[in-house]
């Protein structure tokens, strides 16, 4: 049964979604709508025992002393910081956005620092001369990167042009394909899914 109500709920729930979306009287009872609230109230309810869940795994790291402990200390005073504070304000409230535009901002700003180091690293073992295909990469890489900052317009001006038509042709095309094979692959998971094929969401064991 563990396994069992999870793909009846899942696959009754999508074919409601779906006659809601093909015929009239399912246009008229706005069910999807209807199902939306459901979805917010599951929503905050997978939330709240995730929140839970890290909140017991860090507290044991910092009862224990745990390496690297006083991250924990500071991932639960943020948790359950904003959490508090959300009950006595909105997300429009003077204090919450001031947190919130203090905090999150300058952690984006870091997080890509530290990002664009790696992809650094990661271009340079890529861009190698070793073949047709490796040379292709680079120097297109090249073009791209060139064209995209003032250095490269003083150096020619046509680069700024030929970064445009790359991304606005080649990469265009390369992305259609690959919108194409992530919607015919979306489609065979969700049809898994309907027809109770696909069980990987509702974990392993005995029904």
């Amino acid at each position: 049964m563990k396994r069992t109500i999870p793909l009846i709920i899942t696959s009754v729930t999508a074919l409601v979604l779906i006659l809601s979306q093909a015929t009239m009287l399912g246009r008229k009872l706005e069910i999807p709508k209807i199902l939306d609230r459901y979805y917010l109230l599951a929503q905050a309810g997978a939330f709240m025992l995730g929140s839970i869940g890290r909140t017991r795994l860090h507290l044991q790291n910092i009862i224990r002393r745990r390496e690297g402990y006083a991250y924990s200390i500071v991932l639960l005073v943020a948790l359950w910081g904003f959490f508090i504070l959300g009950l006595f304000q909105t997300s429009n409230g003077r204090v919450y956005q001031w947190v919130f535009n203090a905090t999150l901002p300058h952690l984006e700003s870091t997080t890509f620092a530290v990002i664009a180091f790696y992809i650094a690293s990661a271009a340079y073992r890529a861009f190698r001369m070793r073949n047709i295909d490796s040379s292709i990469l680079l120097i297109t890489g090249a073009l791209v990167i060139l064209g995209s900052v003032p250095i490269g317009e003083a150096m020619w001006k046509a680069l700024p042009s030929i970064k445009t038509w790359i991304m606005n042709v080649p990469n265009s095309a390369v992305q259609r394909g690959l919108q194409i094979c992530i919607r015919v692959g979306s489609f065979a998971v969700a049809l898994r899914v309907l027809l109770a094929l696909e069980r990987a969401h509702v974990g392993r064991g005995s029904d």
